[in-house]
């Protein structure tokens, strides 16, 4: 007779939380003890001014949409959902802080108010950081570039985990260039420990910013150890804590897929857009090699960062636009160091009309509805019956074409045996894109459109429409495997550890 596991207890809301709280005090006591850094110019304002009109009148975010996980933290704040120890995907800080928000105000906007907050701070402090280490109009430049980033723009007005570490991050490191620069060492190093411990407890990943934090604290050594490396320490022991019980008992995401997912994705730079391609990443990595030459213990890390993040991410089955984000202020200080040549300027520019371009397309597709995504295609297809999808392998997730139990996603065409053979069963491979494949939204389900495009030859074939239903999809056949993108499995036994 087998015995049985032990029963263990699940942990209570608070026991995953309580990390958070303590980086919190300490972040507070940090960011009292450095009120007097702060001292924005009437430029940081403008900078300010301008991401809040993009992200409030260019982004239509009256249209902004509860998708997803975003749902689940809208139950919390309208009190339709008990807290819970969390996970990856509803982290216990941010429902900690969605359930207080809910006791104070319970109405939808201000989650929407809280992530445009983040998004601003998140730039303003980019803007000190490099403004400190490089000099002023670097430093706006840079914020300009991110305040008419589409990306960081959508984020920035999404209920999800994604722009609060972000700003949170990007704290830390202002308060790290303060501490070097011979600020206040213990409210600087309590600022840096704190906010650095609330990023992670929020996101893991942003654990990258160690990359860029570390190298500038040990090229600047500031003295006076004993003062500020204990805060320090204390909010690396705090992270650390947030972070195990927040991955505790599970698995980091995505484990089990890293070298199939390596393979898809070590090419696929879409998710730095405007600046999707290798072609294209040369517009700020230009910038980022003038910073090697002339200020390499800045822009050094910031390069690494850049590496460090598509890497990683490239592990994980479901890369996408929030992965990126974390690199996209290393490329836009490389964008505003070509303000400081003459010969930056044009690629200056080009990049901006790149950045708006890009922003356009977000405010297009921003939570677009079936309507919208009908009127976005070629009149010129012609219209397939539902009957006709029988003959083929069908990737569809939408119920209203089929059943729960014969539904497929993007995600059994990751694996190019598992396509094949759903393609032989038929002898072909359709795949239905609906208006959430279109659509910007915090379900990121387009980027999943954009992986499916980087790994398979896509032809459309056609238009379904769903009758008494609304349903509208593009019908694709998917093509041969893109070289370059599947695992080589050449001299691997496929019957190896099978019994």
């Amino acid at each position: 007779m087998v015995p049985e596991p032990p029963f263990v207890t699940p942990l209570a809301p608070w026991q995953t939380a309580w990390p958070a709280g303590l980086a919190l005090l300490l972040a507070l006591w940090g960011a009292w003890g450095l009120r007097r850094e702060l001292r924005p110019s009437r430029w940081l304002w403008a900078v300010l001014v301008l991401a809040l009109v993009v992200r409030c009148l260019w982004i239509p975010v009256w249209e902004h949409e509860f998708d997803g996980h975003e749902a689940d933290y809208l139950d919390l704040l309208l009190g339709h959902r008990e807290l819970t120890r969390g996970g990856t995907l509803l982290v216990p800080v941010m429902q900690w802080l969605v359930w207080g928000l809910g006791k104070v105000l319970p109405q939808p906007q201000v989650l929407v108010g809280v992530a445009l907050v983040g998004g601003l701070v998140g730039i303003g402090a980019w803007v000190g950081v490099l403004g400190r280490l490089v000099s002023p109009r670097v430093g706006l430049f840079a914020g300009g570039v991110l305040a008419l980033w589409g990306t960081h723009a959508f984020w920035s007005s999404s209920a999800y985990h994604v722009i609060h570490p972000q700003a949170l991050g990007a704290v830390a490191l202002w308060a790290l260039v303060v501490l070097v620069q011979g600020g206040p060492p213990r409210a600087a190093a309590a600022l840096a420990g704190g906010a650095a411990a609330l990023a992670v407890a929020f996101r893991p990943e942003l654990a990258l910013l160690v990359l860029v934090g570390l190298p500038w604290l040990a090229l600047h050594l500031p003295g006076r150890v004993r003062r500020w490396l204990p805060p320090l320490l204390l909010g690396a022991a705090l992270g650390v804590a947030a972070v195990a019980l927040v991955l505790w008992p599970g698995e980091v995401p995505g484990a089990g897929e890293r070298g199939l997912s390596w393979t898809a994705n070590r090419w696929l730079f879409a998710y730095f857009a405007p600046f999707g391609s290798p072609a294209l990443l040369l517009v700020p990595g230009l910038g980022l090699l003038l910073g090697l030459r002339t200020r390499p213990r800045v822009f050094g890390p910031l390069l690494v960062l850049v590496i460090a993040v598509h890497g990683v991410a490239a592990t994980f089955d479901d890369y996408g636009f929030r992965h990126a984000l974390t690199a996209l202020p290393a490329l836009a200080a490389g964008l505003g160091l070509l303000s400081t040549v003459r010969w930056g300027w044009p690629v200056l520019v080009a990049a901006g009309l790149l950045l708006a371009h890009q922003t356009q397309d977000v405010a297009t597709r921003y939570y677009a509805s079936e309507d919208d995504f009908a009127a976005s295609l070629d009149p010129a297809l012609p219209a397939w019956p539902l009957a006709a999808l029988e003959r083929c392998a069908l990737i569809c997730e939408d119920g209203r074409v089929l059943p729960a139990e014969r539904q497929r996603s993007h995600f059994n065409l990751l694996d190019p045996e598992e396509a094949e053979e759903l393609r032989q069963q038929t002898g072909c491979l359709l795949w239905l894109v609906g208006f959430q494949d279109h659509r910007w939204s915090s379900r990121a389900v387009q980027a999943r459109v954009l992986r499916l495009a980087h790994l398979y030859e896509l032809q459309p074939r056609g238009v379904v429409n769903v009758p008494d239903t609304g349903y509208v999809g593009l019908l694709l056949e998917v093509g041969s495997r893109r070289p370059g993108t599947a695992p080589d499995r050449s001299g691997v036994d496929p019957h190896a550890g099978r019994p």
